[in-house]
């Protein structure tokens, strides 16, 4: 597992705005100061997994945060991450380095301080990003506690954070997973100067002062063998108790949290990877593929987005054409889940069809320009293409099922999609699972299933009431019942459930 969501690791690492390898950093410094304070097997291991999961809520807001003018969401997490909220002054130095450099300074500097002053509202944010952690690291083969504490992330010690409790009554395993966050993306900006006077300057304040004390008797030996980055085999070799295990099949449930964590990001995707990898997966078995193929082609179409961690939304969501350099940017995301799934081997049976998801027969894809041939690789680019031309984008409305399979056979005609790809994806496209209403999950009606699919796109009570023709009142009323029935407390985590119980195939 170490091997597995290590790599893995690397795009909640872009999703965040933090340095590449950082959450594998954190987990060592985190490991290491527990075991300075004597924390046993189970607490180290717990401790270990949690803070290299700690980044995976962040993608819960990118779709709010994009159109708020403050730049990215990668660049306002990173701020938020690096600095004390509580120490204005922090604050606006670190968000004035995280705004963009083409901003007028007038309107720079009331960005800035809009944002500094709403660092109590910016918790319902925070609140957003625990809730998702919290439910994706609960699907994934790692101890049980791992999901609470990374449900505590931006916790203090001082008890000015309001969603979390504070001082001892804090887990302790939160206190250094918090401290280890900071302390690495510190080492990288200064060193172990830096890393200790931010610690003692925040000792009492956002920080435990134990576990303060704990990193200051030697802070050369809490960071030994990390260098500019973080060697991935050195991760590997602290983690505790043993290494945890799984097999090969149980690669499907990482892979769906990990769709899900990136779907989540931009509202216009939700349950994309989920429904490209069914409609790969259906055409491979149309196409005679043996059942360990069609796996490997399922699994390898949940990962191909990974790469859009790296990308802002207000690229990705841009409802006017992108420029040049944007454009660009936008088309390096394959590049990025290729670098993400090239980290470990487990995924080399995954990786070239993974990253070919934009490559075309006639060498005019990318990001790598070659000639779309190989079998998994071709039915998932279909599958692609065809899902977004069936969904509303920023820029234009879902064609219908018809004029989206004229459309990907004109690309087939045109020589940059196969043949025999093509014909297998689209007999298969009208195939999808669907749900009838007695099939709907945990009890919900035919309407609230239509709420929950706007409430995961984020549309407001009001926006939900006019879509629907029904009044907000009653909107609000499904909305409670709705949550109730399947235990979410945000839009983030209601997102989740839809696309993990097949509510955006209906």
């Amino acid at each position: 597992m170490s091997e597995i969501l290590g790599s893995l690791s690397l795009a909640t690492d872009l999703a965040d705005g933090q340095p590449q390898g950082s959450a594998m950093g954190s987990a060592l410094i985190a490991t290491r100061v527990g075991q300075r304070m004597g924390l046993g097997s189970a607490e180290l291991t717990e401790l270990y997994w949690s803070t290299l999961l700690r980044f995976m809520g962040c993608t819960a807001t990118a779709h709010e945060i994009a159109p708020a003018g403050f730049g990215t969401e990668q660049g306002v997490n990173n701020a938020f991450t690096r600095s004390d909220p509580y120490n204005l002054d922090e604050m606006r130095r670190v968000l004035d380095a995280s705004l963009p450099t083409d901003v007028d300074p007038a309107e720079r500097r009331a960005r800035i301080e809009a944002l500094a002053q709403l660092r109590d509202d910016a918790y319902y944010f925070v609140g957003q990003h625990c809730n998702q952690a919290k439910a994706l690291a609960q699907r994934l083969p790692v101890p049980e506690g791992v999901s609470t504490i990374v449900s505590m992330r931006h916790s203090r010690w001082d008890g000015m954070a309001p969603l979390h409790p504070s001082g001892n009554d804090l887990p302790l395993n939160a206190r250094i997973m918090e401290f280890a966050v900071a302390m690495e993306l510190h080492r990288r900006a200064g060193g172990l100067r830096t890393m200790a006077e931010v610690a003692a300057t925040r000792s009492g304040g956002q920080f435990d002062p134990d576990v303060v004390t704990a990193f200051l008797v030697s802070p050369e030996e809490i960071a030994a063998g990390s260098g500019h980055g973080i060697d991935f085999d050195l991760f590997k070799s602290v983690e505790p108790g043993g290494p945890i295990s799984i097999a090969q099949k149980d690669i499907r449930t990482v892979a769906e949290a990990y769709a899900d964590f990136i779907d989540i990001k931009s509202t216009w995707y939700l349950g994309h990877s989920r429904k490209v990898a069914g409609l790969a997966y259906r055409a491979a078995l149309n196409a005679g593929a043996e059942e360990d193929v069609c796996d490997a082609i399922f699994n390898a179409s949940l990962l191909h987005d990974l790469g859009k961690s790296a990308i802002p939304n207000g690229i990705l969501e841009k409802p006017t054409p992108l420029t040049r350099m944007e454009e660009m940017q936008l088309r390096s995301f394959s590049f990025h889940t290729e670098q993400i799934l090239a980290t470990s081997s487990v995924f080399d049976p995954l990786r070239e069809m993974a990253c070919s998801v934009e490559e075309r027969c006639d060498g005019s894809g990318y990001h790598r320009h070659i000639h779309l041939s190989e079998r998994g690789a071709s039915l998932i680019a279909v599958a692609n293409f065809y899902d977004e031309l069936t969904r509303d984008l920023p820029m234009r409305e879902a064609m219908s099922p018809g004029d989206a399979a004229d459309v990907v056979l004109a690309e087939a005609s045109a020589g940059r999609f196969p043949r025999d790809a093509t014909r297998h994806v689209l007999e298969n496209a009208s195939h999808g699972r669907t749900l009838g209403a007695a099939a709907l999950p945990d009890g919900l009606t035919p309407r609230e299933a239509d709420v929950l699919r706007h409430i995961a796109k984020g549309l407001s009570m009001k926006e939900i009431a006019q879509t629907l023709s029904v009044s907000p009142k009653t909107v609000d009323n499904h909305t409670q019942n709705i949550y109730r029935k399947i235990g979410a407390k945000s839009r983030a985590t209601a997102a989740i459930y839809a696309m993990q119980s097949g509510i955006f195939s209906t």
